[in-house]
C-alpha cells in the first residue's frame, strides 16, 4: 500500500490527513501538515511527539512529495486507485484532469477508496495502538468518519473552505429554502437554520447547481457526506482564524453541533505542475517591479475555473480600457477542454500585442506566481473567483479583493469579503449570464477599487488591517508564553484527539 514511516514510533500521536482529490483540497491539507510538523519541531502540545501521514492517490502523492523539502518529517500513504475503471482519464487522480460532465462519476469513485483506508488504518493502529492514532479527513470524503468508528479511532474534519460560507452552502444542500416559481435571479429567500442569511436566487442556482436539484444524485452524496461528518466525526478543524471570521465560526458550530478548531490561515503551498516555467514567474515579478505601489490588478480564477468567452472578451476590453496595470493568468473559456492550449482568438484582436507595447499587461497562460505576485508590493487588487484558498492568501497579504465568484462557496466568500470591507463585486456566477453588464462596468469597479478615492483608501486600510489579525493568529513569541487564538485551537485539537 505504499506506506513510508520515516518517523515516530509507538506512544507518537499519529495524524492520518486524507484531502479529496482536487488541488484546491490537497493544497490546504499539505498547509497544514506543514503547521502539524512545525508545532512538532516547537516541542507544542505538552512536548508529545507527532507523525503526519497524508494519504492520498499515486499521483497526488508524488506531486504532494516533490512539494516537501528533504529532511520533512511528512510521511505519505499510497491508496490504489484506477480511473478508466469508472469511465475516467487515466490521469485523473484529481478534478484537474476531469472533464466538466464527469464530475459526479468522479466523486462518486471516490468512495471505493473506501476498503484500501481501512486497510491502512488497521495496519497503522495494529502497528501504534488505536488510542494513538486519529483520521483528518476532508469534508467530501465523509465516510471516513464511519470508517474511524467502526474501528475504534478518532476523527476529526477539516474543511478547506471558509465558516461563513460553508455554514451557509451545507444549510442549502441539506434543507434548501422554498422559492416560489417562477422567480427572479435576484428574490431572495432566508436559510432555514439561519433565518437572518437571505439568500438570492441566482447564489441558490449556482450552489445546488441544477433546477432539479430534489433529485439530483450529485447533490444527495454531497448531503451524505457533510450528514455523515456531522453525525459521526469528533470535530471541525477550519482553515480560518476567529479573528477574520466570528460570525461563520458561530454559524458553523450551530449547524453541526461539533466542536470547532479554527487553525488558519494555512497558506503557502501552491506548487506549479511539471509544464511551468521559471521564465513566467520572471516575466510577472519584472514587470511589478516597474509600477508603482498598490497600482497593478492581478487577475485569476483560480488552477480549475474559468469563465465562458463572450465574458473573456468583455473582461479584456474592460482591463484595457481602465488603463490600469495588470497581470492575468488565462485559461480556456468554459466552453472548451480546460486542458487544450489557450488560443488567441478568445481575446480581441491584438489585445496581448496592445497591452504589451504599452507595458500596461502581462497576460500568463496557465500556472502563475499567485502567492510572489500578491506579496509584491505594487499588487493593488486581486480579481478573483473567491475560492478560499485565494481568499485567504489575498487577505494574508493585505490586498483587496475585486470579487467573481463563479459557483458554490465563492458566492458566500465573496459576500463575506464585501462585509469584511475589503471586497467589491464585478459579477457573479455561471448562470443567469455571470457578468450580466459590458466592458464599462468591469473598467468602472477596476478604477475604484484601484482609484484613489475613499472607497479603495477604505479597502485598502480594512486590509492592511485583516493582515495584521490574520498573521497574529497563527504566531507564537519567541519565549512561546504568547499564541495566537489558531495555535492555541491547534494545540486543543491535539490534546482532545490525543489527549
Amino acid at each position: 500500500m505504499g506506506h513510508e514511516q520515516e518517523h515516530g514510533g509507538r506512544g507518537a500521536g499519529h495524524l492520518l490527513l486524507f484531502p479529496f482529490l482536487a488541488q484546491g483540497h490537497l493544497i490546504p491539507f499539505l498547509n497544514l501538515a506543514r503547521r502539524l510538523e512545525s508545532l512538532g519541531r516547537r516541542g507544542g502540545s505538552g512536548q508529545r511527539r507527532l507523525e503526519v501521514t497524508i494519504v492520498s492517490t499515486p499521483r497526488n502523492v508524488a506531486g504532494l512529495r516533490r512539494a516537501v523539502p528533504a529532511g520533512s518529517s511528512i510521511g505519505f500513504a499510497e491508496l490504489p486507485f484506477s480511473p478508466p475503471d469508472h469511465g475516467l482519464p487515466p490521469d485523473a487522480e484529481s478534478t484537474d484532469a476531469v472533464p466538466l460532465r464527469s464530475f459526479a462519476a468522479f466523486y462518486f469513485a471516490t468512495e471505493l477508496l473506501r476498503p484500501p483506508f481501512e486497510e491502512l488504518v488497521a495496519e497503522v493502529t495494529g502497528r501504534e495502538g488505536r488510542q494513538n492514532v486519529c483520521v483528518l479527513a476532508d469534508i467530501f470524503l465523509g465516510w471516513t468518519a464511519e470508517s474511524a468508528r467502526a474501528l475504534g479511532v478518532q476523527h476529526r474534519v477539516f474543511l478547506t473552505s471558509g465558516a461563513y460560507a460553508s455554514a451557509v452552502t451545507f444549510s442549502i444542500w441539506l434543507r434548501p429554502p422554498a422559492f416560489p416559481r417562477p422567480t427572479g435571479p435576484d428574490d431572495e429567500q432566508a436559510l432555514q437554520d439561519f433565518p437572518d442569511v437571505r439568500v438570492r436566487y441566482v447564489e441558490f442556482l449556482n450552489v445546488v447547481v441544477t433546477e432539479d436539484y430534489a433529485t439530483n444524485p450529485m447533490l444527495a452524496y454531497l448531503c451524505r457526506m457533510v450528514s455523515l461528518h456531522f453525525c459521526h466525526s469528533g470535530g471541525l478543524v477550519i482553515n480560518t482564524s476567529e479573528e477574520i471570521e466570528p460570525r461563520g465560526l458561530h454559524l458553523i458550530r450551530k449547524l453541526s453541533g461539533l466542536p470547532t478548531f479554527a487553525v488558519g490561515p494555512l497558506t503557502g503551498g501552491r506548487t506549479p505542475s511539471s509544464a511551468d516555467t521559471a521564465g513566467d514567474e520572471d516575466a510577472c515579478i519584472r514587470f511589478l517591479d516597474s509600477k508603482p505601489p498598490a497600482s497593478v490588478l492581478y487577475v485569476s480564477f483560480g488552477s480549475q475555473n474559468t469563465i465562458p468567452a463572450s465574458q473573456m472578451m468583455e473582461l479584456a476590453r474592460g482591463l484595457e480600457a481602465s488603463g490600469r496595470p495588470f497581470i492575468w493568468a488565462v485559461r480556456p473559456p468554459v466552453e472548451f477542454d480546460g486542458t487544450e492550449e489557450f488560443r488567441g482568438e478568445w481575446l480581441p484582436d491584438g489585445f496581448e500585442d496592445r497591452v504589451a507595447a504599452a507595458a500596461r499587461g502581462v497576460v500568463v497562460r496557465g500556472w502563475a506566481p499567485q502567492v510572489a505576485i500578491l506579496a509584491h508590493a505594487s499588487t493593488g487588487a486581486f480579481l478573483s473567483h473567491c475560492g478560499w484558498n485565494s481568499v485567504l492568501e489575498s487577505l494574508w497579504h493585505g490586498v483587496p479583493v475585486v470579487g467573481w465568484p463563479l459557483m458554490g462557496d465563492q458566492m458566500f466568500d465573496s459576500r463575506m469579503l464585501e462585509q469584511l470591507g475589503v471586497g467589491m463585486e464585478v459579477a457573479s456566477g455561471r448562470m443567469f449570464g455571470g457578468l450580466g453588464k459590458g466592458w464599462d462596468h468591469v473598467r468602472d469597479v477596476v478604477d475604484t477599487v484601484l482609484g484613489d478615492g475613499e472607497k479603495a483608501r477604505g479597502m485598502r486600510r480594512k486590509a492592511a488591517e485583516l493582515k495584521e489579525l490574520a498573521r497574529a493568529a497563527v504566531s507564537v513569541r519567541d519565549d512561546g508564553q504568547v499564541k495566537g487564538s489558531s495555535v492555541l485551537a491547534m494545540e486543543r485539537l491535539l490534546d482532545g484527539a490525543f489527549g
